[in-house]
């Protein structure tokens, strides 16, 4: 059997292609291709295509997706239902499942209730994490944010479900290592030890600031950039200066690299204030992370609320944790079917 996890999000989609033998996994393929659906979602089924070339006997097919929030729709609804009729007719011959609030429907059963799918991938996330600690705070920064979803008992405790449930509660922080505006950071910074307003243009974003801080490298930096130009530490740099409406010639690298130091201090804060509302809320005093790349921010969160830590790459590699979302659509898919099989004891 060959399953097919996808995850289709507002700025990425993410594949995870496993095979099974006599209730093993002999293969294991992950993709991840940039694809900002509210410039290309006409596109999408171009997308799909990529994933299951030589791929045709693909037995069964199971969607998760947050691209219904992509502002080329006019509603959530109108999104979840244009989205999924799209995997349909690039897998009309599979059997496709996809993730809801309500474990995986079918196409079906989706079109009765197509909120129900809505940004609902942290589900699937949760039925993996939940094989590595029974209590625990699962928290993962994205390229565009930052879930933080409590499991108790081997379940998701999380107080909310839809995206204005969560961000009211915590377990949905909108700031992510990469596509952030950082005008939704600060407002205010110090430049030359004087407070000075920011820019609201969108001159610069998080990739900027974690690629000059050495977060992250710049094959890492997969979106595009604010303003077309390249991934260099310099072009960062003069990204960066621009949100206080300067330039390589008025602002000296030392107050740059401060600037940036500055902003990411504040973005920790923003992922504190949410980690601690959970924990406040669930009493659950373990953490796992990822710590590829977001980890710097994540680690650093429940280090400061003494949390007992748990790196997810113990577990599984981190190209394999990029796509954790597809692999959890799948997990859902074999404990539907019981098919007895943990993928992160496979994988």
């Amino acid at each position: 059997m060959k399953i097919m996890g996808l995850d289709i999000g507002g700025a990425n989609t993410d594949c995870s292609i496993i095979e099974i033998k006599d209730k093993k996994i002999v293969n294991l393929k992950n993709y991840r291709e940039y694809f900002p659906m509210w410039k290309n979602k006409d596109q999408l089924q171009d997308c799909l295509k990529k994933f299951c070339r030589n791929e045709e006997d693909i037995d069964v097919v199971c969607v998760s997706m947050t691209a219904e929030l992509a502002d080329g729709y006019n509603s959530k609804k109108e999104g979840v239902e244009d989205i999924s009729q799209k995997v349909m007719e690039i897998f009309n011959d599979k059997e496709v499942y996809f993730v809801t609030f309500e474990g995986l429907k079918t196409y079906t059963q989706l079109k009765e209730n197509p909120l129900n799918a809505a940004a609902a991938n942290w589900i699937g996330t949760a039925e993996l994490i939940k094989h590595i600690g029974k209590d625990c705070i699962f928290i993962d920064m994205g390229s565009t944010t930052t879930d933080i979803i409590p499991i108790k008992n081997l379940k998701e405790s999380a107080s909310g479900h839809t995206d204005l449930e969560r961000l009211s509660t915590g377990e949905l922080i909108y700031t992510g290592m990469l596509r952030t505006n950082l005008t939704s950071i600060v407002h205010t910074v110090p430049i030359y030890r004087k407070s000075t307003c920011v820019s609201s243009e969108l001159f610069t974003i998080t990739g900027d600031i974690h690629r000059i801080l050495n977060n992250i490298q710049e094959e890492d930096y997969t979106c595009d950039t604010p303003d077309g130009n390249d991934k260099s530490i310099k072009s960062c740099k003069r990204r960066l200066a621009r949100l206080v409406c300067a330039d390589l010639d008025t602002l000296d690298d030392e107050e740059i690299i401060k600037l940036a130091e500055y902003i990411e201090k504040k973005q920790l804060e923003q992922i504190v204030t949410g980690l601690n509302k959970v924990v406040t809320r669930t009493k659950i005093d373990t953490a796992i992370i990822v710590s590829y790349g977001s980890g710097n921010l994540c680690q650093k969160a429940v280090e400061k609320l003494n949390m007992n830590v748990i790196p997810l790459e113990k577990y599984i590699s981190k190209k394999v944790i990029n796509v954790i979302t597809s692999l959890g659509a799948i997990q859902m898919y074999l404990d539907k079917k019981d098919k007895n099989i943990v993928l992160l004891e496979e994988i």
